[in-house]
């Protein structure tokens, strides 16, 4: 059985080969998977999800309870139009006092001359400034006392709008979206159930790419780099490989011990380094499928 296993291995390696070379790394396709939990707690309301859809990014696909929140975001803004009935309008309260003061003014300013001209005397002109220095007093006054009103009055508004703002945040947290464009993989979660903030929902990635992650020798490590492209050869089983173009996005700084299910071109060495090569998908690329890989800027030895 081991001599069968070992010749099923060398026709799949050799299948891969390029120039007669062998590839120079093997690996499994994996997906970037994200996993949508629930932004606050309550009932699922709504919740069209199924395993195997595909969404587009933003997409609303159910939502949480949010009554109670907007509920709260309506009395809030009823706060709100009761404190603006408390402002003052400060032109139209001074308005009669700065009559009052104009009208000192031309007092002042006919006394003035009446003095000059013997017809009035000095405690007349006296007691007229003296009513013109207390309109202005009672107009810087009564402005102070609207102002620190009105001042009270804003900061208890924007106190309000600061509530409204946290519940409509709350508000679009309770809107169960997709984050990204992708498949749904896995469902978590039914209409109806109780969510508590952080519950997984579902997950779902985006399959327009794979990832292959690959396990490379220091001998191959050190003649590849981030960008490099390479040729995937995908096993879809039964002997029927597929060639792909990728290119290398990440690459490890520490070596591993190699993965039982992973071989490598030198079965020598213990250590390896991963690699992880995107891959643009056809569509019949699945997550799980192993691949050979053949590094374009080296030869396989």
């Amino acid at each position: 059985m081991r001599k069968i296993a070992l010749l099923i291995f060398i026709i799949f390696i050799g299948g891969c080969n390029k120039d007669n070379n062998i590839s120079h790394a093997s690996g499994v396709f994996e997906t970037e998977d994200v996993i949508v939990s629930a932004l606050t707690a309550g009932e699922i309301t709504k919740f069209d999800v199924e395993e195997g859809l595909i969404l587009q990014k933003d997409t609303v696909v159910g939502n949480i309870d949010n009554k109670q929140l907007q509920l709260k975001k309506l009395q809030l803004q009823n706060a709100i139009y009761s404190a603006e009935a408390k402002l003052i309008n400060i032109d139209t309260q001074l308005a009669p006092i700065d009559e009052e003061i104009n009208k000192y003014k031309k007092e002042v300013n006919r006394f003035t001359n009446l003095v000059k001209s013997n017809a009035a005397n000095q405690k007349q002109l006296d007691d007229v400034k003296a009513a013109y220095n207390a309109a202005q007093k009672k107009r810087s006054a009564t402005l102070d006392t609207m102002q620190q009103n009105n001042k009270a009055v804003e900061n208890e508004i924007n106190g309000l709008k600061i509530q409204i703002a946290q519940i409509e945040d709350n508000i679009q947290k309770s809107y169960i979206k997709a984050p990204i464009d992708g498949v749904v993989l896995t469902k978590y979660a039914s209409a109806y159930e109780f969510a508590q903030t952080g519950k997984p929902l579902f997950k779902m990635a985006d399959v327009s790419t794979l990832i292959l992650r690959a396990y490379v020798t220091a001998d191959i490590l050190t003649q590849v780099k981030l960008g490099d492209s390479a040729e995937i050869m995908a096993d879809f089983g039964k002997d029927s490989m597929k060639k792909y173009t990728g290119n290398i996005i990440w690459i490890s700084d520490k070596a591993e011990f190699t993965p039982k299910t992973i071989p490598t071109r030198d079965e020598r060495s213990n250590l390896v380094y991963a690699v992880k090569i995107q891959v643009k998908n056809d569509g019949y690329l699945r997550k799980g499928m192993y691949g050979e890989v053949i590094f374009n800027n080296i030869n396989a030895e």
